[in-house]
């Protein structure tokens, strides 16, 4: 009874294992039979680097050869013409918040609105100076009338002192000796008094009369005043909307209080640029390039013109100035260039974007049809002189040789002596420029 248990426990562990190898087996020819349908793996496409060894094996003939060099200015396309729109400067106003913009990179019409300031407040300054000229008016009219009161009272007083002279003349006229002494001399002063205020009345009414038009002008000069405030203040109006005077599309200007373009809402300071308005009919790069190439270089040389954002496709420009002082690179660096300017010969508006990085590339012929050779060939020893490693033999190792080098281009370099027209070079392990 015993033996029974004690074999079926050992089939409870047999049976497992068995299962398991199966599986295990199984498992095995499917990898197998996997692997023998799966495609081969392709080749790849990158180059395995040479060895040095590799290197030095592989020659260069020399021959005659152009030697070409190429400068590369580097910038941003620009627009030929484009207006810089601020911000006004206001004679009565110092409220410049930007109220409306036209969207950045959107072609606009002439005419079309291009950018708005606030205008509420200025609006509110012309509504009360229209009330002042309204005022001044009716002050004017004010003012004639107490003027003509004035003339009737002047004219009262000259009548009023005319009448008692005639009176103090009747009593001067009576003889003498009708009349005691004293009363002789009493009509004698009443008439000359008569006559003194008469003089006076009219001399009065001429004072009036003469400083008549004064008067009125005076009120009529501060009605001029407030009616040149009320136009400058109409002026400072039409300045806060501006439409666009050309055609072009609008770039928003920076904002350096807030590190951001100017957008809708911001406060601008007068005469701060807020938007430019490029004229796409004519497009340029403007660039820069080192002054160490800057000799090889003068106006109405042919470029070759690529846009990082228009791949594909090449244009045509020719360098229209350049710059005779340098300005640095940047504020972390010593290097010096000088700016270039080249104006496309055609433009695809559609294509070309104020702002797009571009590289004009100007091909120099610096030699032709001269002795020439690789500058990987060339090497520069520890004194700083030219070296080629000739080829001498199957068996034999390369023989190092000085040589005299003139022009540099990219690719190539003239050597002047040194090597003949035939002579097999190979590859120097520390080649000229690395």
């Amino acid at each position: 009874m015993v033996s029974q248990k004690n074999t079926n426990r050992r089939w409870l562990w047999i049976l497992p294992a068995l299962a398991i190898a199966m599986l295990v087996w199984m498992s095995g020819q499917w990898l197998i039979t996997t692997s023998a349908q799966a495609p081969a793996a392709k080749k790849s496409n990158i180059p395995i680097p040479m060895t040095t060894a590799a290197k030095q094996t592989e020659v260069y003939t020399v021959a005659n050869a152009d030697v070409t060099r190429t400068i590369l200015i580097t910038g941003e396309l620009q627009s030929v013409r484009s207006l810089e729109i601020q911000v006004p400067a206001l004679k009565l106003s110092a409220n410049t918040r930007i109220t409306f913009m036209a969207e950045e990179g959107i072609p606009l019409k002439k005419g079309q609105k291009l950018i708005e300031f606030d205008s509420a407040a200025l609006a509110t300054q012309i509504n009360d100076q229209k009330r002042i000229l309204d005022e001044d008016a009716l002050n004017i009219e004010k003012r004639k009338k107490d003027l003509e009161t004035n003339r009737c009272d002047f004219l009262s007083s000259v009548a009023q002192a005319e009448g008692q002279l005639k009176i103090a003349k009747l009593n001067a006229d009576i003889p003498h000796e009708l009349l005691p002494d004293n009363t002789y001399l009493k009509y004698q002063n009443e008439y000359e008094k008569a006559k003194l205020s008469l003089s006076k009345s009219k001399e009065s009414l001429a004072n009036f009369e003469a400083n008549y038009d004064a008067q009125v002008q005076m009120s009529e000069i501060q009605k001029s005043k407030d009616e040149i405030a009320l136009k400058r203040m109409e002026n400072d109006l039409a300045l806060l909307s501006v439409d666009a005077p050309q055609d072009g599309v609008p770039i928003y200007g920076d904002n350096w209080a807030s590190n951001r373009k100017y957008q809708i809402g911001d406060q601008a300071f007068p005469g701060m640029p807020v938007m430019t308005l490029p004229d796409l009919s004519q497009m340029q790069v403007v660039g820069y390039v080192y002054d160490t190439e800057l000799q090889f270089l003068s106006p109405g040389m042919p470029c070759e013109i690529h846009l990082d954002a228009v791949l594909g496709r090449d244009f045509r420009g020719k360098i229209k100035s350049l710059t005779s002082i340098a300005t640095k690179k940047g504020f972390t660096t010593s290097q010096k260039v000088f700016k270039a300017v080249i104006p496309l010969d055609a433009v695809d508006s559609e294509a070309m974007k104020p702002g797009m990085s571009a590289r004009a590339e100007i091909t120099l012929s610096m030699a032709s049809d001269v002795i020439a050779v690789p500058r990987q060939q060339i090497g520069l020893d520890a004194q700083g002189r030219y070296y080629v490693l000739k080829e001498t033999g199957p068996k034999t190792p390369p023989r190092k040789e000085t040589i005299k080098i003139g022009v540099f281009g990219d690719q190539m370099v003239q050597v002047l002596s040194g090597v003949n027209i035939g002579d097999r070079l190979v590859f120097v392990q520390k080649r000229l420029g690395e």
